[in-house]
């Protein structure tokens, strides 16, 4: 995995721009990062492999962390910071306009019920053009819609 040259390691970034192009950029869920940590879970394995073979840039969103952080047992959560800490993805942060966007995804997806963060990574993607994404909640992300028309491409399927 390679830190994105934009930012220095550790910094958030504010409303993201359509700056990232979507050749090596991918996504980030939850799953990914649980699965990493657990060692007991059964996409560990492909999940570590995954990883170790990632030459792009990782991009997430804060509510990832804050997830993450839930299901990751106590002794473990630090190492969610530290990899932010050391650049290891990048977190950006909604803005204003992005929790309008938000707004508007909740209230289209409602009947899915959706969760914060992945409809916050649904606003990444739209906001900053990456369509690939690293997941296991594959049944959530094959309904979801980038600008309301592109399919996500699921990263760890292949």
């Amino acid at each position: 995995m390679t830190a994105s040259p934009r930012r220095r390691p550790g910094a958030a970034s504010r409303a993201t721009p359509a700056v990232v192009a979507a050749g090596g950029a991918v996504l980030l869920d939850t799953g990914v990062l649980v699965a990493l940590y657990a060692r007991d879970d059964p996409w560990h394995r492909p999940v570590t492999h995954w990883l170790a073979g990632f030459r792009g840039t990782l991009h997430t969103v804060e509510a990832v962390l804050t997830e993450t952080a839930l299901f990751l047992p106590a002794r473990a959560r630090s190492v969610v910071a530290e990899l932010a800490a050391a650049g290891m993805f990048q977190v950006h942060c909604p803005d204003a306009a992005a929790y309008a966007r938000m707004a508007e995804l909740l209230r289209k997806y409602a009947d899915k019920d959706p969760d914060w963060a992945d409809i916050a990574l649904v606003w990444l993607a739209e906001a900053a053009g990456i369509h690939r994404i690293a997941t296991l909640d594959v049944a959530d992300f094959n309904v979801y819609r980038i600008n309301g028309r592109k399919r996500f491409e699921l990263e760890l399927l292949r």
